[in-house]
């Protein structure tokens, strides 16, 4: 019997990168990151030159396998089956995890396989809750939060690779319990950042992974 595989149009709510606005100075650090002429003005823009750069750099597309996994990464993908991603199906560690959220959320959309992610918070240290189902998503709690945001500390190099975005971008994308946790630390943190629900979260990873990644829709 083959398994059903996940309808991506059924998980998250309907999303266009192209509708996904930066604000100027996440828009601005991202365009020093990439040295570009202008700044990214949306997610669609800022794909699209990550696309383009990475591409040079490595001649190639981004793979599942470029993803930023992590030891002790705050965001964790558990598979439907128990098996975690990237791992054999013994069921002795069935867990991998990630430093920036967005990851694990694009995972099940990368390798068509349902799952929970079970997501840290930086300030309370508790815990946000993807389920990410063939038939639609459930975030616990319902009014969790996800950043988008790059270094303050960031100059225009000759080459970007993989790990250049993952010390600039991915430890200031993260899941929150609620908009007044996300402010508390997007007021202390060193970084330009912004934030959705995170259902769009979600929808935002799923993307993403169409547009950067090549995932099958």
């Amino acid at each position: 019997m083959t398994p059903e595989t996940i309808d991506p149009d059924r998980i998250g709510p309907e999303l266009s990168l192209e509708g996904v606005a930066l604000p100027p100075t996440v828009g601005e650090r991202i365009g020093q990151l990439f040295g570009t002429d202008e700044r990214p003005r949306t997610v669609a823009d800022w794909m699209t030159v990550t696309r383009a750069t990475l591409g040079d750099s490595y001649d190639r597309q981004p793979t599942v396998e470029d993803l930023c996994t992590s030891d002790d990464g705050a965001h964790t993908f558990v598979g439907e089956s128990g098996d975690g991603a990237g791992n054999d199906s013994d069921g002795d560690d069935a867990s991998q995890s990630y430093v920036c959220v967005l990851d694990p959320l694009a995972y099940p959309f990368l390798v068509d396989e349902p799952g929970t992610v079970h997501s840290e918070t930086p300030v309370r240290e508790n815990e946000v809750v993807f389920e990410v189902g063939r038939d639609g998503v459930t975030v616990t709690p319902g009014d969790a939060v996800v950043s988008v945001g790059v270094s303050d500390h960031v100059d225009a190099i000759e080459t970007v690779t993989f790990e250049t975005v993952y010390r600039q971008v991915c430890g200031y994308i993260h899941a929150f319990e609620d908009e007044a946790e996300y402010e508390q630390w997007a007021g202390e943190v060193e970084a330009a950042t912004t934030s959705l629900p995170a259902e769009e979260g979600v929808a935002l990873a799923r993307e993403i992974a169409v547009t950067l990644f090549d995932a099958e829709r």
